[in-house]
C-alpha cells in the first residue's frame, strides 16, 4: 500500500486523525456534500428532492468509511494502546 491517509487509532477500531493532504480533502469534501444536500433540502421541500438527499448523504457516509477503512495505515483493526 501507498502512503496511509489516516492514522490508526491508539485504542478501538478505526481511523483516527488524517495525516495527508488527501486525508483532509477527503474529509473536508464529505462535510461539504454533507452540508449542500442538506442545505439543499431544507430549501427545496419536495419529497423526491429529500429522498434523493437523504440517498446522498448516505452514499458520501458509505463512501467515507469505505475510503477511511482502504487508507488507514495498519488497516482496521481492534487496538489496546501500544501493543
Amino acid at each position: 500500500m501507498e502512503r496511509p491517509w489516516f492514522a490508526a487509532k491508539r485504542y478501538g477500531c478505526g481511523a483516527g486523525r488524517p495525516i495527508t493532504w488527501e486525508g483532509r480533502v477527503t474529509i473536508m469534501a464529505s462535510i461539504g456534500i454533507i452540508s449542500l444536500t442538506n442545505l439543499f433540502m431544507m430549501w427545496a421541500k419536495s419529497v423526491p428532492i429529500m429522498a434523493l438527499s437523504v440517498f446522498v448523504d448516505l452514499a458520501t457516509v458509505i463512501g467515507l468509511l469505505w475510503i477511511c477503512s482502504v487508507k488507514t495505515e495498519g488497516g482496521w483493526k481492534w487496538r489496546w494502546g501500544d501493543e
